[in-house]
């Protein structure tokens, strides 16, 4: 079986989780005996594994501006997503449009028996090679533009590309159920159409590291992008009230986003900026992980969130949002809703203060991390999905 794939990032270049589903993902699914050829925008420098073949959207018609797409992210952000320009001067539309015609392109000239798109940035590209190639079309969407906005003005543009997607797909996975009732309730695709496939974890990688700690201060722990998806300023919040109850914390918020700027100002109108630490984004959190107390994602709207898997495998008690994909295959851990911010503090309070709570967390989500799902368990099912709308 031969898979054209398409996305938008692959590690070393990633800004987020899709870049760890990928490798871990197509790395089994080889194993499995698929060969797999992957088109993602032009990084300006090369990419190579032994399970997969990469091939760069660089443009031979020679345009002569290199195109890293960071949704979502850039040095300058997308307060105006959309709009303002990318650190290449290009609009994000225009990138986006750009790795979509340059993929249609090259992935014409490919062999393949079917096609597989990850999230909407991918998927013009995918309608027009399903016609292309007259090949079946599967996409997974790892996000939804609901997601990504925190339910509050989701740009109509991507909307409507999203739907296109998943109404041409022969096939539809997603990462969870609360993602897939999102998909019915909001974009009216039918259910027996899409399939869950949960994410998974490496426990070869993820795991503590010797760091050493140079103050005595607990330390709570945020990591992802810092965007109003993720919830950091409820995490703010939060973390102002448990600082009135337990002066040493420090608050490590490992990521970097648009509302980077806006997040540091709101730790120092809150007054508690000499108890927060903004370290930006790093490839290898493992680091921060080993020496945390306590991992909070408090996402407004997770697909699945697989920050809480690794801070479990580096053995860190976790709480997540009930808002989550995440919160319906893990037991051991402590859930809230995003918007309890008071609820949170508490949480976070009591696994700091009472060491029997905390012992008892960690050791518990440790257990249960080691018998998850692996990366392939993951490629093992979407081989089943992939006959499914095979010849």
């Amino acid at each position: 079986m031969h898979v054209l794939m398409l996305g938008w990032e692959f590690p070393p270049f990633k800004s987020g989780g899709l870049g760890t589903y990928l490798l871990g993902f197509t790395r089994e699914l080889n194993k499995l005996g698929v060969e797999i050829t992957f088109i993602m925008p032009y990084t300006g420098k090369r990419i190579e594994y032994d399970f997969i073949r990469i091939i760069q959207a660089d443009g031979f018609e020679s345009i002569g501006i290199p195109s890293m797409l960071t949704p979502y992210m850039s040095q300058q952000g997308f307060e105006k997503r959309g709009f303002s320009t990318s650190v290449y001067g290009w609009s994000f539309f225009q990138e986006v449009e750009y790795y979509n015609k340059r993929a249609v392109q090259i992935g014409s000239t490919i062999k393949c028996d079917l096609i597989h798109c990850h999230d909407w940035m991918t998927y013009p590209a995918g309608i027009a090679l399903k016609k292309i190639l007259k090949k079946p079309l599967v996409v997974t969407l790892h996000s939804n533009e609901f997601d990504r906005t925190g339910n509050l003005c989701p740009n109509p543009f991507i909307m409507a590309i999203e739907r296109q997607g998943l109404l041409e797909a022969d096939l539809v996975i997603t990462v969870s159920n609360y993602e897939k009732r999102q998909l019915v309730e909001r974009y009216g695709i039918p259910s027996e159409k899409i399939f869950v496939v949960h994410n998974a974890i490496d426990l070869d990688h993820y795991k503590q590291v010797p760091v050493e700690k140079y103050l005595n201060d607990r330390v709570v722990l945020f990591v992802g992008r810092l965007t109003i998806q993720k919830g950091c300023d409820f995490f703010l919040d939060a973390a102002k009230l448990v600082l009135e109850k337990i002066p040493n914390v420090r608050f490590i918020i490992v990521g970097s986003g648009d509302m980077m700027f806006s997040l540091i100002q709101k730790s120092i109108d809150l007054g508690i900026s000499h108890r927060v630490h903004f370290v930006g984004f790093d490839p290898d959190v493992r680091k921060y992980y080993s020496i945390a107390d306590v991992f909070v994602m408090p996402s407004v709207s997770e697909p699945f969130g697989l920050t809480a898997l690794e801070a479990m495998a580096c053995n860190v008690p976790v709480i997540v949002s009930k808002q989550s994909g995440v919160s319906e295959v893990v037991r051991n851990c402590l859930k809230v809703d995003f918007w309890d911010v008071r609820e949170l503090a508490n949480k976070i309070i009591s696994l700091l203060m009472y060491p029997p709570l905390h012992i008892e967390l960690k050791e518990n989500s440790h257990k249960e991390i080691r018998r998850f799902r692996t990366w392939r368990n993951v490629a093992s099912e979407c081989i089943e999905l992939y006959k499914k709308v095979l010849p």
